[in-house]
């Protein structure tokens, strides 16, 4: 089979698992079971979503289409209906892929989601303003998907960290996806930072939900100014902060990490995500010392002057490490 071949087939079982679900979705026994089971789906790919929005689109056509037609020509039987099922699927997800390869339907186009990726580089700050006048501030060595339409905003933050500024919009929801989080908008300012094995989201103004998407109760968190949640191994603690904390955990939007009674080991550890050349500390007694400054996010000789004034520590560079010893 050809590369081609490959990816026409792979489309069209994405475009009928979409189907699939949508046609789900209008029975009668459909349950919030079903819907977590559905976003945590969505989640999983940006195609997944995409195809869902085309199928659904074809699908709402084909419902107004139907409510035109005589009463005559209406199915009468449950068992017409039941029997004509797995074939209005397959048809809907033809369609849907048969509208976006002819080129034919800008009115098809005006209802995909508009998605797009930005990044930064290690060290890097981007702020991007969207055009429902929603900002978002990129920190170093991040990754996020923007995918709008009408009806819904949504922002997956693939690695890094975000700090978000919503223009609430309760008639259009606006939720992040981390991983298997989503941090839902109720109007809301927040930050939130995605590492390996550990997401952290921060509260500074207005209200959040935080929920887990694999999770069968699908428990729910409502976050308030000055709470900081942190959600490890599927357990989710919140923790109070208060205002003047979490300006500091802010400061890197302005080039400036900001350290209370951090030890030598924390210090190092946040300044290696802003920087290519990197700090090591082989000595735990020297590691478990605490310090306070305020640091440039490129302040790694900074850094090492504050630890010679202070500790009278030795910094030795050896190639892209700087070793930090007594």
């Amino acid at each position: 089979m050809s590369a081609s071949n490959e990816s026409a087939l792979s489309r069209q079982e994405i475009h009928a698992r979409a189907a699939h679900w949508r046609e789900r979705r209008d029975r009668p026994d459909w349950n919030e079971q079903d819907q977590k089971e559905l976003d945590v789906w969505l989640s999983e790919s940006p195609a997944y979503a995409v195809a869902y929005l085309r199928v659904d689109s074809v699908w709402n056509r084909a419902d107004r289409l139907n409510a035109l037609r005589s009463p005559d020509s209406q199915p009468t039987t449950e068992a017409t209906q039941t029997s004509k099922g797995s074939a209005v699927i397959k048809i809907v997800a033809m369609l849907a892929i048969v509208m976006l390869s002819a080129g034919g339907a800008s009115y098809y186009y005006l209802q995909q989601p508009k998605q797009q990726t930005y990044t930064t580089t290690i060290g890097g700050h981007e702020t991007l303003s969207l055009d429902d006048g929603s900002q978002i501030e990129l920190n170093t060595d991040t990754v996020l998907r923007v995918s709008y339409n009408s009806n819904r905003r949504t922002v997956f933050l693939d690695k890094g960290e975000a700090y978000f500024q919503i223009a609430h919009n309760a008639a259009r929801p606006f939720d992040v996806l981390a991983g298997n989080h989503r941090i839902l908008d109720l109007g809301t300012k927040f930050l939130v930072r995605r590492d390996d094995d550990r997401l952290e989201v921060a509260l500074t103004e207005g209200r959040a939900q935080l929920e887990e998407l694999a999770d069968a109760e699908r428990h729910r968190t409502i976050l308030a100014p000055g709470d900081v949640a942190s959600a490890v191994a599927g357990a989710v603690s919140v923790k109070r902060k208060s205002r003047q904390a979490l300006m500091g955990e802010l400061g890197w939007r302005n080039g400036m990490l900001l350290f209370r009674d951090a030890s030598i080991a924390q210090v190092v550890e946040e300044l290696n995500r802003y920087n290519r050349k990197k700090l090591v500390v082989v000595d735990p007694g020297v590691a478990r010392l605490t310090i306070g400054a305020n640091i440039p996010t490129n302040g790694v000789e900074a850094f090492t002057r504050v630890a010679h004034e202070v500790f009278g520590l030795h910094a030795v560079n050896r190639g892209d490490e700087i070793v930090i010893s007594r």
